[in-house]
């Protein structure tokens, strides 16, 4: 089995507490975002800890630069057993204010691109009995009309993840989301990168519950 782990929405935080504990479990990962610094931040980092990477910058918004990016770093991965969809349209907006246009653009990134991205990824995630693993909030619960469409996006992750854990169960491959009930930071009690880490990985690695919930 490949042992490979590909990040889209890759950064400080949650993103890098995942490749840093699956880097630590043999894991080559992958790194897509938008932000050219930050990515070379990351690697770099990811790197004085002996942890194999690479990154391709896209926004993940664009499917085209998101198709190319996913096809780049699949192949210099040698495949990919593990997707983590961690991007996300974060912004404070009242839902009142919100047009079509924006609501439409937003679920692109929030949700439709995390089922394509995993499109993309069917048959090596079906090869390597691998998994599709979704980056959630409590937004997705307890709504807020100040995050509104982001709010609405983490409901549509939540529902995703809960159908591709029944569609593709047939074919081998694991699909759960981490719902975050809280505000990420360094060192946090309850809420640091790296304890949300290893929830994801129990998850993954249970592959019995569709939703882990901190």
């Amino acid at each position: 089995m490949n042992k490979s782990i590909l990040i889209i929405g890759a950064g400080p935080g949650f993103s890098t507490g995942v490749a840093e504990k699956f880097g630590s479990e043999g894991y080559s990962v992958g790194l897509v975002s938008r932000n050219a610094e930050k990515l070379q931040s990351l690697s770099d980092q990811l790197s004085r800890k002996g942890i194999t990477n690479y990154y391709a910058v896209a926004d993940a918004s664009i499917q085209s630069e998101l198709e190319h990016a996913i096809t780049d770093l699949k192949t210099k991965l040698g495949g990919v057993s593990v997707l983590l969809y961690n991007a996300a349209a974060l912004k404070n907006k009242d839902i009142w204010t919100e047009t079509t246009d924006d609501l439409v653009q937003d679920f692109k990134l929030n949700v439709a691109h995390a089922l394509y991205s995993a499109q993309i990824l069917h048959d090596d995630l079906k090869n390597n009995q691998g998994a599709i693993l979704l980056t959630g909030g409590g937004l997705s619960k307890n709504p807020n009309p100040q995050y509104g469409s982001l709010a609405l996006g983490k409901a549509g992750t939540l529902n995703l993840a809960l159908q591709l854990n029944k569609r593709l169960k047939a074919d081998g491959i694991f699909a759960g989301t981490i719902t975050i009930n809280g505000f990420i930071r360094p060192f946090s009690p309850t809420h640091s990168p790296e304890i949300l880490a290893e929830k994801l990985w129990r998850l993954f690695q249970n592959r019995t519950d569709a939703e882990v919930q901190h």
